[in-house]
């Protein structure tokens, strides 16, 4: 099953990257500064493979799905973590994913 991740980050490096399973609203504005500069975010999709039966829960902004362990919750910053370690049952659809 493939979901999509939003991936926002900004153009310095050293700057923080976030990872969401619901894109940024139109009107929501982040900056970053650094040595006296303001830098705008951008934002892209990025595509993740994630386990057959893996299902959004949209209320507590986790995907739960079933591990080796039993029933597992991960956050965006997770699910995108496992899938560029190439976890079981998670990939990047697109190998650049990882390094933009």
């Amino acid at each position: 099953m493939q979901i999509t991740l939003y991936r926002r980050s900004y153009p310095i490096a050293g700057s923080p990257v976030a990872h969401s399973f619901a894109p940024d609203q139109a009107s929501q504005r982040h900056t970053f500064t650094a040595e006296g500069k303001v830098y705008e975010s951008s934002c892209r999709e990025v595509q993740v493979t994630v386990p057959d039966g893996a299902k959004l829960d949209v209320l507590r902004n986790v995907l739960c799905w079933t591990g080796s362990s039993g029933a597992v919750r991960s956050t965006a910053q997770e699910v995108f973590d496992l899938a560029s370690a190439g976890e079981r049952g998670f990939r990047l659809a697109d190998a650049s994913s990882a390094r933009a």
